[in-house]
């Protein structure tokens, strides 16, 4: 005899009311401030990264590039998702609390979420790196070769006239600039790039000082991507949560049938 099995329609979504909260309330400014941390964080990662796998090579400078970007990229948007599924969830209860007459603090509703959050919280976190690269690449100019200190050996010779004038020049030095400090700081905060861009030229180098202030806003795009992403994965879980509980429900469902069926009475003949 054919059996013919039933086709299991996919399960619907569940998708629980929400509490809007705000994009700039007191809660948003906390995770600006924590992004800001988390990029001081990932520009210490870059530099002993980019010291400890400095290779000749330029394709394997561009792939560590690639990866160590993609990683902190990923990293980041991990931390967004978790704090913004967490909002999420928060934001069900307080809209529970809402139909049931209580009053909502000002403080609960900011913790609430709101998909442009993470964006403002990833614009704060980045504002001060953002502004002090950007002076940089206004200003920055491309890099030139300067004289080292003159050994103290030939200190003699800068008094003689035959000599004096050939080496006055390196007595002409300009000291430690400003750009100079500019420069350092900037590198560093893109060091991924600059290690590959130091390989193909000053110019290359150049540009890639100029687009710094775009450079170090990939990883505060992650953690805003991933925020934003929080709605969807608590939705995901709420469903996840639904058809665990269908499945219990049917076993038991299942289980009972089965007992009674082992406890009816077998019909004599």
């Amino acid at each position: 005899m054919h059996h013919s099995r039933k086709k299991r329609m996919p399960a619907q979504e569940v998708k629980r009311p929400i509490l809007i909260g705000t994009w700039h309330g007191r809660d948003a400014y906390q995770l600006g401030f924590r992004a800001m941390i988390s990029m001081v964080t990932a520009t210490v990662g870059y530099l002993l990264l980019g010291t400890m796998f400095g290779f000749d090579s330029i394709p394997l400078r561009i792939i560590l590039c690639i990866v160590i970007v993609a990683l902190l990229f990923l990293y980041t948007r991990s931390q967004g998702l978790a704090r913004g599924q967490g909002d999420a969830a928060f934001s069900e209860i307080m809209f529970q609390r809402q139909q049931e007459g209580k009053s909502i603090d000002k403080r609960d509703q900011d913790r609430c979420y709101h998909p442009a959050k993470g964006f403002f919280a990833a614009f704060i976190g980045a504002l001060p790196f953002v502004a002090v690269t950007l002076v940089f690449a206004v200003v920055t100019e491309p890099a030139v070769y300067t004289l080292g200190t003159l050994p103290g050996w030939l200190g003699d010779l800068t008094r003689q006239n035959e000599f004096g004038d050939a080496l006055r020049y390196y007595e002409s030095r300009e000291g430690f600039a400003a750009l100079d400090a500019l420069r350092i700081f900037c590198r560093v905060m893109v060091m991924p790039f600059i290690n590959v861009a130091v390989m193909l030229g000053d110019e290359v180098t150049l540009w890639t000082e100029r687009m710094s202030p775009l450079l170090i806003l990939i990883a505060p795009l992650g953690f805003a991507v991933g925020y934003r992403g929080g709605l969807r994965a608590r939705i995901h879980i709420n469903t996840s949560i639904a058809i665990g509980d269908e499945k219990k429900r049917r076993k038991e469902r299942r289980e009972r049938k089965r007992r009674a069926r082992n406890d009816t009475p077998e019909r004599l003949i």
